[in-house]
């Protein structure tokens, strides 16, 4: 079976003043097959958040694509490519195929509309419009997602749940639309650990059983432990390390990944400050994302 999503050599630019362009994401390249999730992990500058935003469509209108390509495919329609797409083709694509979580979950819900008025909305932008009034066939999909008894409380607004149960809400319309991409940058970060853990074995089961393919953004080595297949770690735009999580967490190669994870928190170790990342580790991530090589 074909990877849904293909990045090749993407570089996207910003604008800066005079002629100088800062680039955000430097010849990023990886595949993503039905079923598997991806983590990208990256602090702030690390183009993490331009990469999902160029994926979904949402770049704001001074970025510039410099060069690659981005396909999703299969389809019945055939290949797409996400770079040429227009606004009205991304419209479409996320009104079906595409689902976007970002990290502010509030922010995705409408205050003026309750939950049952955001679900018929998804279904009936989907085309599925006799899905959108029969609730009772929404209920094992938001069964599924872990949320007890959702016929109460889709007749509430989003101010008057918890951020878990409006993300679980989200989950589930994901569901009911039949996207096969999911594209989530932090969207766990508000939540508290216990819930947070229980958002995460709910993607990793979803993932799995549905066939969905997620790309997820993270600055935690912690999230992608739990959650991803594999891993790729960004560092001022360029890819530094990629490849299967255990093998990128054990047996680190680049030493700015070693560096990152020795600056993460340990359950049980006591440390007066946590490790910074020195000047060499930093070198080297240079060096491979501009293709000098270590």
């Amino acid at each position: 079976m074909p990877p849904i999503l293909s990045v090749n050599d993407l570089t996207v630019t910003y604008p800066d003043r005079g002629e100088a362009s800062v680039v955000a994401t430097r010849e990023v390249s990886f595949h993503l097959e039905p079923g598997e999730i991806l983590g990208i992990v990256g602090g702030v500058g690390s183009g993490k958040t331009t990469l999902i935003r160029t994926l979904s469509g949402l770049l704001p209108r001074e970025a510039r694509f410099f060069s690659g390509s981005a396909t999703l495919d299969p389809g019945a329609e055939g290949e797409i490519d996400l770079i040429q797409m227009r606004s009205r083709h991304w419209r479409r694509l996320r009104r079906h195929r595409l689902a976007v979580f970002f990290r502010e979950v509030i922010s995705q819900w409408n205050p003026l509309r309750t939950v049952r008025q955001h679900v018929r909305e998804t279904l009936q932008l989907a085309g599925r419009k006799r899905e959108a009034r029969i609730e009772a066939d929404w209920m094992p999909v938001f069964y599924e997602v872990g949320l007890i008894e959702p016929e109460n409380l889709l007749g509430r607004y989003p101010h008057q749940l918890p951020e878990v149960v409006l993300l679980r809400f989200l989950i589930g319309m994901a569901l009911l639309k039949g996207a096969d991409l999911w594209i989530a940058d932090e969207f766990t970060s508000g939540l508290d650990a216990t819930s947070e853990d229980q958002i995460l074995r709910l993607l990793r089961e979803l993932a799995e059983k549905r066939r969905i393919a997620v790309l997820l953004g993270t600055p935690r080595f912690g999230v992608i432990e739990r959650v991803a297949d594999r891993v790729a770690v960004l560092f001022e735009g360029g890819v530094v390390e990629s490849g299967a999580v255990l093998d990128v967490l054990r047996r680190p190669k680049n030493r700015f990944t070693r560096a990152l994870l020795d600056c993460q928190p340990r359950l049980g170790e006591r440390r007066h400050r946590l490790t910074e990342i020195d000047p060499s580790a930093r070198r080297d991530a240079i060096d491979t994302t501009r293709g000098v090589g270590e």
